[in-house]
């Protein structure tokens, strides 16, 4: 019982329209009525009853941002998510974390990572930290190609070499129902300038993996769960609304925040709600942007997320912890 009432908790934190956008509203009421309970916990029951120590989790991220102007450029929405999402689940359930991004955007996740805590490794020693004993708490990152020719035959082919337990996709473009990438301004992302990933999730489900994607506009791997309403309540939602399926979709107001509730509701899960605002998510956010990483809404190299300052993401995770250390010890009246 507890555990629904932490899920149901993060999910309001999480849901309500902070940024007045006007969007998560519509997105998460049709999530929630296809998931028929709380989306973090609905997830967080999928991991756990798939993962294992020593598992491999892939966690796609890195959505090219001012693409018409420069490469390389991502926001802080997404990889900081990923980073605080890939700690919680390295101790929630031992698992090993595996970003995968464009190669551009490589170094974001890396400093994200670090700054989750996490030691970040070559692929071939991040799979032998676990499960051990003895283990550690390593992450890789790996690139992804952004050429669609060539992008099923490598999704195969990585999926073959990790044998994933589970792949989740924050904050990444997926494409519509003609094949192309948009953001939520309704402006074509060049197809050139995004990892596939949309197709390594799709061969991901192909294969019996749990995918599960967490986003906030309509247009993230993951929406297409919720295409129709995408296309009716959304700016723009005819234009961008993807296209692509997942087993659990997460609608946040901000991408980041539906991947620091899941984080938390697994570390919940584990026994260990002192960890998740002991996660530094301010210290993760100003890595992002000493990389370069930028605020979504401004476009510029500060520490916000989609136009919320720093210290407020930090203030949303420590509602998160409060609320699930309230539920651990129980609710007592002297």
């Amino acid at each position: 019982m507890r555990h629904d009432i932490v899920a149901e908790g993060i999910d309001k934190l999480i849901s309500v329209d902070y940024t007045a956008r006007g969007a998560i509203t519509d997105l998460y009421a049709a999530a929630r009525a296809q998931a028929g309970a709380p989306l973090v916990g609905v997830a967080v029951d999928a991991l756990e009853a798939r993962l294992k120590p020593g598992d491999r989790v892939l966690l796609l991220t890195g959505f090219p941002s001012r693409s018409w102007l420069i490469d390389g450029l991502t926001e802080n929405d997404g990889p900081a998510g990923a980073g605080y999402l890939a700690r919680a689940l390295e101790e929630a359930f031992q698992v090993v974390p595996i970003v995968v991004t464009d190669g551009r955007l490589i170094r974001y996740s890396e400093v994200a990572l670090r700054g989750a805590g996490l030691i970040v490794t070559d692929l071939d020693r991040a799979l032998r930290s676990k499960p051990g004993p003895p283990a550690a708490a390593c992450a890789a990152v790996v690139p992804f190609t952004c050429e669609e020719a060539e992008a099923r035959e490598q999704a195969r082919a990585l999926l073959e070499a990790l044998r994933p337990a589970a792949v989740i996709a924050i904050e990444m473009p997926g494409r519509n129902k003609d094949g192309r990438y948009y953001n939520v301004s309704g402006r074509e992302v060049p197809t050139h300038l995004v990892a596939k990933l949309d197709v390594l999730t799709e061969v991901a489900a192909e294969n019996g993996i749990l995918t599960i994607g967490i986003g906030d506009g309509g247009n993230e791997i993951g929406m297409g769960n919720i295409r129709e309403t995408v296309e009716r309540c959304v700016k723009h939602g005819e234009t961008i609304a993807c296209n692509v399926r997942v087993d659990c979709l997460i609608a946040a107001c901000i991408s980041n925040w539906g991947a620091y509730g899941l984080g938390a509701a697994a570390l919940f899960r584990a026994g260990k709600p002192e960890l998740i605002d002991a996660i530094d998510i301010e210290r993760i956010i100003r890595l992002c942007a000493d990389a370069g990483a930028i605020d979504g809404l401004s476009a510029k190299v500060d520490l916000f997320v989609d136009g919320t300052p720093a210290p407020m993401n930090r203030y949303v995770v420590e509602m998160m912890g409060f609320l699930a250390r309230s539920a651990a010890s129980g609710w007592k009246k002297g």
